[in-house]
This record gives structure tokens, sequence and C-alpha cells, in this order.
């Protein structure tokens, strides 16, 4: 049995330039393409035979909706073969959680997908690199990693792709499930231990695999004291579809930002009601805001439920049914 391996660049495939240099090393660095990231690091071999899948690398600040797209269409294919038992992509952390979720949603498969990255380039001091590829080969080949979605595996531990997120921008622990925690942990032994497992659809279970067509354009709209409507108005203008405005803790925003919404709504636009915040929902209990038609966040962070709304929408669901899935997902 096989891992299937899939590198789409970042920090995970940097060379490096100097021992010391933990930042500019985006710019100047050799990028390496996924054959020669295994040959530098062959020590995922011993975990299993690996079978690269060419893709492409860039930095994850390009990453697009249409190369998501290519890629879900690209591991569910891989997947179906019966001689591969789970895939590893390794991936820039700026938007790995993004990819992640839209993976999530969207692949057709149990088997497992485990998404990593690193911190520190190859050369660097203290780089995370090389433990962070063979951990994610490890849970990729744990019997316990099919059947709960797409993964992340970074600093030793395994997160649920819908949980996890970027919370500090060098630290070797960057990568963290705030809410809930990590799915479980890789011990110093190498021992795979798992916790706990998702209880929210996905992969297999999720409406959303196998969606094939170009995502609609969602927007994000800020609030910020003395915030007006000039970005909402803007996206409008430029076709947005659907707005996720993200509140005031708990949910709250200027008055022009209410007013600017409360017509968005008028004119068949679906906003998703979200957060700033991290811990708990976005909560719609607060008289009239059901009635003026918001859709409540939940706890997903807004940029994930920017994602499930483009999805939701690119299924052609009503306003009801948007609420049901961000009450579901």
């Amino acid at each position: 049995m096989m891992i299937a391996f899939i590198g789409t660049g970042g920090t995970i495939a940097n060379r490096g330039t100097a021992p010391d240099n933990f930042v500019d090393y985006l710019d100047i660095g050799t990028v390496m393409p996924a054959n020669e990231l295994l040959a530098v690091h062959p020590e995922m071999q011993e975990i299993s035979q690996i079978r690269v899948e060419p893709f492409g690398t860039l930095r994850s600040k390009y990453m697009t909706s249409a190369q998501w797209l290519q890629l879900a269409e690209r591991l569910t294919s891989v997947l179906a073969d019966d001689d591969i038992r789970g895939a590893v992509v390794s991936h820039g952390t700026g938007t790995l959680e993004e990819t992640a979720w839209f993976l999530h949603l969207t692949v057709n498969s149990a088997k497992p997908i485990v998404l990593v990255g690193a911190q520190r380039p190859g050369i660097t001091l203290g780089s995370d690199t090389p433990l962070n590829l063979l951990d994610a080969f490890r849970v990729a080949a744990h019997p316990q990693s099919c059947g709960i979605g797409v993964t992340v595996v970074m600093n030793r531990q395994i997160h649920s792709a819908r949980d996890v997120a970027k919370v500090a921008n060098h630290r070797l622990d960057a990568l963290q499930s705030p809410v809930r925690g990590p799915l479980g942990v890789l011990h110093a032994d190498h021992t795979v231990e798992y916790w706990r497992t998702p209880v929210h659809p996905h992969t297999t279970a999720s409406a959303f695999v196998d969606l094939g067509t170009p995502l609609p354009r969602v927007d994000m709209v800020h609030a910020y004291t003395d915030a007006d409507a000039t970005a909402l108005e803007a996206f409008r203008a430029a076709g947005a579809t659907g707005l996720v405005v993200v509140g005031y803790p708990p949910g709250t925003l200027t008055k022009p930002l209410d007013d600017a919404v409360d017509a968005a709504i008028a004119d068949g636009i679906v906003v998703v009601q979200a957060s700033r915040a991290y811990f708990e929902r976005a909560v719609m209990a607060r008289a009239g805001l059901m009635e003026r038609g918001l859709v409540a966040n939940g706890d997903l962070t807004p940029q994930k439920a920017r994602i499930l709304l483009q999805l939701a929408l690119a299924q052609r669901m009503d306003r009801a049914a948007i609420r049901e899935v961000f009450g579901t997902y």
C-alpha cells in the first residue's frame, strides 16, 4: 500500500538561505517540488511507499479557489485507487487552514488526508520541516485516521480542518485549534494517539463533494470604529452574491454597516453574521437579527464561514437551506 504525496509549495518546500534567516527566505529561497523534498528527507520512505502526484508549487498566499477545485478533484481521483491508503499534501501555512477546510467539505473519500506545513525552512536552525513531514506520513498511515476527514499535522499535534487556525506569525506552534483543541498527538516514541473525532459532516457525508463548479464571489466586511458602508457597497458593485460581516463580539455592527446589510439582504444577497472573537457562537437570538434575514455563522472563523457560504451558494441553496447548513457544519 502507498501514500500519495502532493506538494504545493510553501515554507515546508523552501530550502532556506541561511541558518538564522527566518523571514526573507520566502522571497529569495529555492522552492523544491515534491520529489526533491522527498529526496532531501528520505525518512518518509521508511513509513510507507510513496507515490508523488504532480500539482505545482506556489506560495500559499497565491492559492485560488480554482486551484482548490483542482486539488479536490485530484485527491478524490487519487484516493479512489485501491493501492493508495491515504494522502499527504504539503502547503504553506498562510492559507493552509482555508485549503484544509475546503478539502474537508469537497473530497469524496474516507481515506486519510493530511495537510502539513512548516514555520522554518530546511536549513534554518530548529527547522520543523523534517519532523512535521514525518509526522504527517505517520498520521496518514495510521488506521484511526480513516473516516475523520481532513487533518492538519504540525508541531506533533493532529488538528481537524474545521477547528484549526493559524494564531501566530512565526512560532512553531502557530497552527492550533483554539476552541476545541487538537484531535490527538504524536508522542516522543512517535506513536499516534487520538483523543476525539470530528462531529460535524465532512468528506463522504458532506453535501458539497464532487462540486466541480466555480465558486461564486463572497466577500468579508469587518466592523471597526467609524466603519461605514464603503467597502460593502464596493463588494456589491463587484458582483458579490454573498457577504460575511465580521462584527464586534458577539456579532454587532456600526449603524452605517447595519443599514447597508439590510439593503443588501433586501436585494437578495445572503449575509452571514460572524464575530471577530474565537470563542462561542455569533448568537442570533437577539431581537430582530433573525427577522432581518441574517444567517448565523456559528463558531467558524470568518474565513471558513466565507468558504461554507461559497459552497452553499454554488449549490443554489436558498436562505433557509443555508441557515441549516451553518447550523450543521
